[in-house]
């Protein structure tokens, strides 16, 4: 007769401490942003529907381009430019 060979014992883990778990608080609820108003009017007025999901897109490349405008905006002409000439293909 053969023996079988013994299974070996499964070593067990060291314990671990728990730690103490303090609740968050939640947190206060986000003010709507100043453009979210904007976007949304623009897009009931264009008759577009824009996904909630998008609006961090949409409010972020608004912003971008309010910026550019501005830039453009501020940047000073003499009074005796000229305008640039329209070129008709």
């Amino acid at each position: 007769m053969t023996r079988r060979p013994q299974k070996a014992k499964p070593r067990s883990l060291p314990s671990r401490k728990r730690r103490k778990t303090t609740r968050r608080a939640k947190p206060a609820p986000r003010a709507p942003e100043p453009l979210d108003a904007f976007i949304t009017a623009g897009a009931r007025t264009l008759g577009l529907a824009i996904d909630p999901a998008w609006m961090p897109a949409v409010r972020s490349h608004l912003e971008v381009t309010l910026r550019h405008g501005a830039l453009v905006a501020a940047f000073a002409l003499p009074d005796d430019a000229e305008p640039a000439p329209v070129f008709k293909a």
